[in-house]
């Protein structure tokens, strides 16, 4: 899959990722990008009400890559835990 991100998050999310935006990345890459923008928007300071809020920009980017993979990979599931995307495997048809 490729990410399709808005133009205020593409630099972001290759400083980030230490990746370039316009390669394609298979299942494990994909879930691998999203863990490690959600590790460093846990480790990035509080700055709410601040008009350039670093956290702030890596929950949009990280909600907006949540929703990509979801919509991506059938088997994948987004579920906010306290407003922050987590993607959870979900069950296969077959196994209901």
């Amino acid at each position: 899959m490729q990410f399709e991100l808005p133009r205020r998050h593409r630099k972001s999310f290759e400083v980030s990722t230490k990746k370039k935006l316009n390669t394609k990345f298979n299942k494990s890459e994909s879930l691998e990008i999203f863990e490690t923008i959600k590790n460093e928007y846990n480790s990035s300071p509080v700055t709410f009400g601040s008009s350039s809020g670093k956290k702030e920009a890596l929950l949009e980017l990280l909600i907006i890559t949540a929703s990509q993979i979801a919509a991506e990979y059938k088997d994948c599931d987004v579920v906010l835990n306290q407003g922050v995307p987590e993607i959870k495997k979900s069950r296969s048809s077959w196994q209901n």
